[in-house]
């Protein structure tokens, strides 16, 4: 995609469709900090325990706590779970290894952590378990809404995760909300927790759902970042957030810093005083602090920097002007759609101060995506170009992620037909986001969004707030969640190597089966297939060559535990080929074999 000069013509803001505009200007950011509020407690479905009614703001979103019956909504498996709002992060040590999590909903609401040793290609869930620190801290709280999972992974090896719990207690009067962290210094494997583990925590009223003045009051939507710089500030842990103090005062863009050798977040530090959200926070390789986030009193994306450790920040920048960064029915998605506002700056030294931003906008019931970025740190924005474009004209791309490394830059982006069929892609650039390949398919089956009833302001679907990405010099890891198949929704990882053959390798994150091994690689005449099956099941191996054709198809029935399948390459030409593997989940894993 070549840069672009473009003419737009931007709407009016619109923050909210339903709020009233008050006379004063402290009255209409006052109300539009409530609006915010309220959107922030159905995006992380608050409800008590037991509630009931028909108003889709408290049962139609995706509540924690869901019966069996409203899983139904989503797919006819009973049992099934949602999944969505992804955090992924690889080693800077060694790319490898790769934690991620997410938000389970079933009944309860979970956060599980998953670590890989082999770059994506297996995963095993670790020993962490959120509801267990819940009821630690708080015993007879029961989660009522959180979410927001997110990772830091620092140069000596040490992980840092962050989640928000929405708790209630049957006997109290208080909700309680909390913005929690743990660790791991074995790549992810075990999690701890630190005697002072909570970030932020504030205090609701479940019948109003107004901030009581408890503490710091709300604290949503946080981003974790740790420098690793070498710099004066290496080491140290930030976390954003967009903070609700209780009463009239006016919410913010804030974060808490953890520096080395403390066990504890200090005091909240305002980069940004107005009604706003989506905030992410990145570290360059100069120590320099980096936030971008949503100014929703005007319609703006913002970024803004700090250069000392975050004790201070200077002046926001405008990176672009939108028309909606929330959306009006009809939904696309699902409802809760928002900007997804995702930022990616370079952290490998001596390639320049480059930081950069994508976005969707919610035009007249529709949706655009947008990238722009920054060569100079953040002082000035190129214009944005429109993720619209890269595709056919049938498409709309929606919450787009940006991944970098030097000046090899990524975005991954879900893309939707005309007919409401979505798959998701990547697309690459080497020249620091001036031009970029055409997008890479990395989804192996479409997700129809009209049959899931999408577009329905009580739509129960769940795919979270924000997927995420990142990448190194030659691999692109993303993450994210779709409904193929309307089974629910589930999360997906791919492996994306732009440095060799281009091949995109997939992996259930979650499954009864796992793909182990593929072996010898390069092969001759024939590759050995190492499974792991929970239960046993019939499995689907198809072999295709790179102008898509299928040239080999089998049909295997496993049994339980570690299995070996040989399949034979005798007669097929040299060169490079697609593995797949289904079974009654769907899609389960891909490998590119090469055959000599």
């Amino acid at each position: 995609m070549k840069k672009q000069i473009l003419l737009v013509i931007w709407c009016l803001p619109l923050i909210l469709a339903v709020m009233a505009i008050p006379s004063s200007g402290q009255d209409k950011r006052t109300e539009k900090k409530q609006e915010l509020l309220k959107r922030v407690l159905r995006e992380k479905g608050f409800h008590l325990p037991g509630q009931t009614g028909t108003d889709p703001d408290v049962t139609g979103t995706r509540l924690a706590g869901r019966t069996t019956a409203t899983d139904q909504r989503i797919t006819s498996n009973p049992s099934a779970v949602d999944e969505g709002e992804i955090s992924v992060i690889y080693d800077p040590a060694d790319s490898n290894n790769i934690v991620l999590s997410y938000m389970q909903q079933y009944s309860n609401l979970t956060f599980p952590i998953y670590y890989s040793s082999n770059g994506g290609a297996t995963w095993t869930v670790s020993n962490f378990n959120s509801s267990a620190i819940l009821a630690a801290d708080y015993p007879g709280y029961l989660p009522a809404g959180g979410g927001d999972p997110a990772f830091a992974w620092d140069k000596n090896g040490k992980v840092y995760f962050s989640w928000i719990y929405l708790s209630v207690n049957a006997a109290e009067d208080t909700a309680l909300f909390t913005l929690n962290w743990a660790y791991s210094t074995d790549k992810g494997h075990t999690w701890s927790v630190a005697p002072k583990h909570i970030i932020g925590q504030g205090a609701l009223d479940p019948a109003s759902e107004n901030i009581l003045p408890y503490k710091d009051g709300v604290t949503d939507r946080e981003w974790l970042a740790v420098d690793n710089s070498g710099g004066p500030y290496q080491g140290n842990v930030y976390c954003s957030f967009v903070n609700f103090p209780p009463g009239s005062a006016p919410a913010s863009e804030a974060i808490k810093v953890m520096v080395p050798g403390a066990d504890t977040f200090g005091i909240m530090v305002p980069a940004f005083t107005g009604n706003t959200q989506f905030g992410n926070v990145e570290v360059d390789n100069a120590g320099v602090l980096h936030m971008s986030l949503a100014d929703l009193d005007n319609n703006y994306v913002r970024h803004a920097a700090s250069a000392n450790g975050g004790t201070s920040f200077a002046p926001t920048q405008v990176v672009g002007q939108s028309s909606a960064l929330f959306p009006s029915a009809p939904f696309v998605v699902q409802y809760r759609e928002n900007a997804a506002i995702n930022m990616a700056a370079d952290a490998q030294a001596g390639t320049g101060n480059n930081v950069h931003i994508v976005w969707s906008d919610f035009p007249g019931g529709t949706v655009n995506s947008f990238y722009s970025h920054s060569s100079d740190g953040g002082i000035t924005w190129s214009i944005p170009d429109t993720l619209n474009n890269i595709f056919p004209a049938k498409y709309i791309t929606i919450m787009p992620t940006v991944a970098v490394n030097g000046t090899n830059v990524a975005i991954s982006v879900t893309a939707i037909d005309s007919n409401d069929s979505a798959r998701y892609y990547v697309i690459n650039s080497t020249d620091n986001g001036n031009t970029f390949y055409p997008p890479m398919l990395v989804s192996s089956a479409a997700t129809n969004y009209n049959a899931l009833n999408a577009a329905s302001s009580s739509s129960p679907l769940f795919f979270g707030d924000y997927n995420r990405s990142v990448r190194t010099q030659c691999q692109v890891y993303s993450t994210w969640a779709d409904g193929r198949n309307n089974t629910g929704s589930k999360v997906y990882f791919a492996k994306v190597d732009y440095c060799t053959t281009g091949i995109q390798e997939i992996t259930a994150v979650t499954t009864s089966l796992q793909l182990i091994s593929v072996f010898p690689n390069p092969a001759k005449d024939h590759v050995t297939i190492q499974f792991y099956t929970s239960d046993a099941q019939a499995v689907t191996i198809v072999l295709t060559n790179m102008a898509g054709k299928t040239v080999l198809t089998m049909h295997k029935m496993l049994a339980t535990g570690n299995q070996a399948v040989g399949v034979t390459l005798t007669d097929l030409p040299a060169g490079t080929y697609l593995l797949s593997v289904q079974n009654n989940e769907g899609m389960v894993a891909t490998r590119s074999v090469t055959v000599r």
